[in-house]
């Protein structure tokens, strides 16, 4: 027997052959239909803590908390807010309200974070806040955000208020870029008051 015979008697005969491909295929499109799933059903949360200047009062009642301020036309404000990466997988966190969709009443004047490794604890320390720059946020780890906030510069009445109680954050997951209306959490209000 020769070169030539040895290798085709090794070769894999033409049904085998014709199997592959179909096999390599189904799998491809599992592996592609698994990645798209994963990615654009993954959600970000609220994390367990929150933070208020002096400027604000919480209240509690039940199970919602809200933070209100007064109403200063055209004045900041600031709080913060935790993001929790519930996992399995790390994201990076690449902006926070930063289309004008999402800016409609309240705009964005400063957006700093806590950078804190995954063995600290969430701290909200505003002295050592460090202006956002996108930030990967490992899985089962939060990213506390502090944002300050322009007030409007119009009339409101007395006992009116205006109110969000989520954040619109920029991610991308396994490197599919996500848009999220993140839960802070709780209630943040801006009052009128006489």
């Amino acid at each position: 027997m020769g070169i030539d015979a040895a290798a085709r008697s090794r070769r894999m005969p033409p049904v085998a052959r014709r199997r592959r491909l179909p096999v390599a295929a189904a799998l491809a499109v599992a592996l592609c239909a698994g990645y798209l799933s994963a990615t654009i059903g993954y959600r970000l949360d609220h994390g367990s803590s929150w933070w208020h200047g002096a400027d604000a009062e919480s209240r509690t009642e039940g199970q919602r908390t809200e933070l209100r301020f007064p109403f200063n036309p055209g004045g900041h404000l600031t709080f913060g807010a935790s993001i929790r990466n519930p996992g399995p997988w790390p994201v990076t966190i690449t902006g926070i309200n930063d289309r004008p969709a999402d800016q409609q009443v309240f705009k964005i004047a400063r957006l700093a974070a806590n950078h804190a490794d995954e063995a600290t604890d969430v701290v909200f320390d505003p002295a050592a806040a460090e202006p956002f720059r996108s930030i990967r946020v490992a899985a089962g780890s939060e990213l506390p955000v502090f944002v300050t906030i322009t007030i409007p510069d119009v009339e409101f009445a007395t006992g009116s208020s205006l109110f969000f109680d989520d954040l619109a954050v920029d991610y991308e997951v396994l490197g599919r870029p996500r848009h999220q209306r993140v839960p802070m959490g709780f209630r943040l209000s801006v009052t009128g008051t006489s």
